[in-house]
Formats: structure tokens, C-alpha cells, sequence
């Protein structure tokens, strides 16, 4: 490996003193962990629609960059699933936040399906509305992804065009004994286009160091505390299953 990519730095909140991160902790108990945050609060990355860019909150306004860099402390497979194509940006009809079990949205009756997403006939091929042979039930991955100043991690949401590479990626991790919370890795986007000649933006995942003993354990933490409210975290929007 070489030294200029050992030296690519981790986020700020892998290294702080560790009085500034025990704050950090006590705000997320009281913040965060006891409810206070819903599932629509955290900040979401996503694929800029048609353009391999990122679209990034910031509090000066969305940003857009085609590369982001950082440490995936938690990961989780989800499903999403519209009744209607242009939904836009509210709730899904159904969704499922472990890509296992189904919740309908709304009045009882709204939508035909719901429980378990394997036996659902929208999670089927060729079952979209589109026609072109995809799934109505998105397959999506969120990472909760912890980069740059930021003390806390933001949601970023893969579409079902990127989430083969972030399997195949994790997979990688997983033959080299790295758990993804002990890797600094960059998430960059590709040009591609669809059936329909619609250009968007594919991820691909890149691994550039492993972390240090110090940055991995504080890392863990960060692990631990997504896992006690992920549960909440919404599954996103249409917009986030585009591709």
C-alpha cells in the first residue's frame, strides 16, 4: 500500500479527545437515542438525479460532489415501494428497514401487500410499472456514513443500480477479516445509462485505508449508537429508488 494512501485522514470524530467524545455520547442519549430526533431529521446523501453527482446537505445549502470519503459504521438493507411512479418526496406505501419484513403505510387496505417481502409478489422481477422487467418493491442500501467535520454520521441512500457493488465491496471487506466500521473507504460515482438512455450516477466503492486500533474502537461506538435508533430511520423517499 502505498504512504499516500496511508496517510488519507479519517473523520474528525474518530480522533477528538476523548472528553469531546464522551459529550458527543451524552448528546446523542439525550438527542437522539431517547427519541427526540425522528426518523425524517438525520441528513441524507443521495444520487443527484440524472448526473453522477452526490447531492449533500449543508447548512449552506445543498452541495454536489462525484466522490465522498469516510467510514461506514452502520449498514443496512432496506426495501421501498410506491404505488404510484411519481410519488415524489413523501412517504413510501410500504417499506421495510431489513429487507425482511414489510410495513404498509397509512389506512389498512391502502396497498394490497405488506409482511413478509420475500413472498410479496411486488418484490418479484418484472413486476414494476415501468415495464422494464425491475422490481415495484426497490431493493435499496443506506450506510450510515461518518466523513469530514461532521460529529455525526448522515444516511447516505444507494438506488437498486448500486447495491451489487456495495455487496461485492463488503464482501472484499470481509475475505481481508475488515469489519466496514474499520475502514476508510470512498464512495465515487460512475456515469452510466439505463434502458432507456437516462443517464445517472452508479457507486462504486473504493477501499483506501485501514483504520488505526484508537480510530476503530471510537468507530464501534458510533456502530453501537446507530444500531439503537436505525429502526426509526425512515427508508427514504421515491427519489431515493430512482435507479
Amino acid at each position: 500500500m502505498s504512504q499516500e494512501l496511508v496517510k488519507v485522514t479519517a473523520p474528525k470524530a474518530l480522533s477528538i479527545p476523548p472528553e469531546e467524545a464522551a459529550a458527543v455520547q451524552e448528546a446523542f442519549a439525550i438527542n437522539i437515542a431517547s427519541g427526540t430526533v425522528s426518523e425524517f431529521d438525520l441528513p441524507r446523501i443521495k444520487v443527484m438525479s440524472g448526473a453522477a453527482l452526490w447531492l449533500i446537505p449543508s447548512l449552506e445549502g445543498d452541495e454536489t460532489a462525484p466522490k465522498i470519503e469516510g467510514v461506514i459504521v452502520f449498514s443496512r438493507d432496506a426495501r421501498v415501494y410506491y404505488a404510484s411512479k411519481d410519488a415524489g418526496n413523501v412517504p413510501p406505501d410500504c417499506s421495510s428497514t431489513d429487507a425482511i419484513t414489510g410495513i404498509v403505510q397509512g389506512k389498512p387496505g391502502d396497498v394490497k401487500y405488506g409482511g413478509a417481502c420475500q413472498a410479496c409478489p411486488m418484490s418479484k422481477w418484472d413486476s414494476a410499472q415501468d415495464g422494464g422487467g425491475g422490481q415495484a418493491c426497490k431493493q435499496v442500501k443506506q450506510l450510515f456514513f461518518l466523513r469530514g467535520d461532521s460529529m455525526f454520521p448522515e444516511v447516505v441512500s444507494l438506488p437498486p443500480t448500486s447495491v451489487k457493488a456495495a455487496r461485492q465491496f463488503l464482501v472484499k471487506l470481509t475475505t481481508q477479516g475488515i469489519p466496514y466500521y474499520g475502514a476508510l473507504v470512498a464512495i465515487e460515482l460512475e456515469k452510466a445509462q439505463n434502458a432507456a438512455g437516462k443517464p445517472y450516477g452508479r457507486a462504486s466503492m473504493k477501499f483506501l485505508r485501514r483504520l488505526s486500533p484508537d480510530e476503530q474502537a471510537r468507530a464501534v461506538e458510533f456502530h453501537q449508537m446507530c444500531q439503537q435508533f436505525a429502526g426509526r430511520v425512515h427508508t427514504g423517499t421515491a427519489a431515493d429508488a430512482a435507479e
